[in-house]
């Protein structure tokens, strides 16, 4: 059987310029919101493992510190989601 999408690319100018706009603001939206939550997850993680350090609670910390890993390695990829989104489109198209 051949590939009934052979050939065929999505392109979103069908819907007009205005749906282009609106999904591309939307997205960018979305996105910064993502972002600034990130920082603020990470602000409130190396916030909890201070608290935890001057109050010399090991667990605390470690709970703090496993949290700021999460949140760091999450602000990353989201600064990088346009590079990542880039490269996984150029590898398999």
């Amino acid at each position: 059987m051949d590939n009934p999408l052979d050939g065929v690319l999505p392109n979103f100018t069908i819907f007009g310029t205005e749906f282009t706009e609106l999904w591309q603001k939307l997205l960018a939206g979305i996105w910064g919101i993502a972002i600034v939550m990130a920082i603020v997850f990470l602000i409130v993680a190396l916030a909890s493992m201070a608290t935890a350090s001057a109050n010399s609670n090991p667990m605390a910390y470690q709970t703090g510190r496993t949290q700021a890993i999460w949140c760091a390695i999450s602000l990353v990829l989201l600064a990088a989601l346009a590079v990542i989104v880039g490269a996984v489109l150029a590898v398999v198209g």
